[in-house]
């Protein structure tokens, strides 16, 4: 804290390079993971900060092109999936807020890309599809197949059934309830 002072800021890469310099700098070595939640510790979510850059990566032409078509998308189009281009050239994905972060159920003969250009997008615009936490598979709803509609009994059937079992109880409700067993069985 003495080096890096206590100064807010709303650029999280700044920060944290500022901290892995200040890190070197001592000759202190962290783990990924004590990094992170010393980072986290210190840090939170606000709407007006920067984007947190995740990575750059750069690409080949024949990269972009395998990579567009493993996607079922345009090259124009692969920041749907987190990859945004660059002045340079480069590609940088940004790391996603679990507090912003939302799941949808595409039906399965539908293109998750065409369900997310035409149902996500519009809504979202920042939004970008994590292909890392898709799962691809059936949901078979069990009340829709397998759930046979049984009719209620009568409320008759029921009392009857009610002043059966009090009669087995030896006046066990009618004590509770504070009346004669004769009473219960007229009511019927």
């Amino acid at each position: 804290m003495q080096v890096i002072g206590t100064k807010e800021t709303t650029n999280f890469n700044a920060f944290r390079d500022h901290v892995s310099k200040a890190l070197k700098t001592r000759k202190t070595k962290l783990s990924a993971t004590d990094k992170n939640a010393i980072l986290n510790a210190v840090s939170w979510y606000a709407d007006d900060a920067e984007k947190v850059i995740a990575s750059i990566q750069r690409f080949n032409k024949g990269e972009l092109e395998d990579l567009s078509k493993g996607l079922g998308c345009n090259i124009d189009e692969l920041g749907d999936f987190g990859l945004y281009v660059q002045p340079d050239g480069s590609y940088l994905t940004y790391e996603s807020s679990a507090d912003l972060r939302d799941s949808e159920a595409v039906p399965l003969k539908d293109s998750i890309h065409r369900y997310f250009k035409a149902e996500v997008k519009p809504h979202v615009p920042e939004a970008w599809i994590n292909l890392d936490t898709v799962k691809i598979g059936y949901e078979i709803s069990f009340n829709r197949y397998f759930y046979r509609h049984k009719p209620l009994r009568s409320l008759e059937e029921v009392t009857k059934d009610i002043v059966a079992l009090e009669q087995r109880a030896d006046g066990l409700i009618a004590d509770i309830l504070g009346v004669k067993t004769s009473d219960l069985v007229e009511a019927v």
